[in-house]
């Protein structure tokens, strides 16, 4: 028998998601890109358009600042391998600055750490 007491459960987690927000500067001829909220399914294409922005307008490299991200998801991560195969083959093309433990872990498990040096 259903308990028709139950709360509901919410079918749009984007509802429930820190939106993200990225805003961009420039500190010492490179383009910082500062990330805040949840990178994931719903707002991964906010952060591809701030790179194909910044790329577009001639950035040469990039440091994606994350210490205000609090949850990366495997479209947050596809996101971040875009970001790094755009801009270019120089191992410092893009680089993390201030990775939350759970964002150093996602690296490390996916073998992706060498590919995100920190700034």
């Amino acid at each position: 028998m259903q308990d028709d007491a139950a709360e509901p459960h919410s079918m749009n987690e984007a509802a429930d998601a820190q939106p993200l927000t990225v805003e961009v500067h420039d500190d010492d001829g490179v383009r910082v890109l500062v990330v805040r909220g949840e990178l994931d399914v719903y707002s991964a294409p906010a952060l591809d358009a701030a790179v194909d922005q910044a790329l577009e307008d001639g950035a040469s490299s990039l440091v994606i600042d994350l210490g205000e991200v609090g949850f990366i998801d495997s479209s947050g991560l596809r996101s971040m391998i875009r970001a790094r195969k755009q801009a270019g083959s120089s191992p410092d093309a893009v680089r993390i600055r201030n990775p939350q433990p759970a964002t150093v872990r996602l690296l490390d498990i996916t073998g992706l750490t060498e590919h995100f040096p920190t700034a």
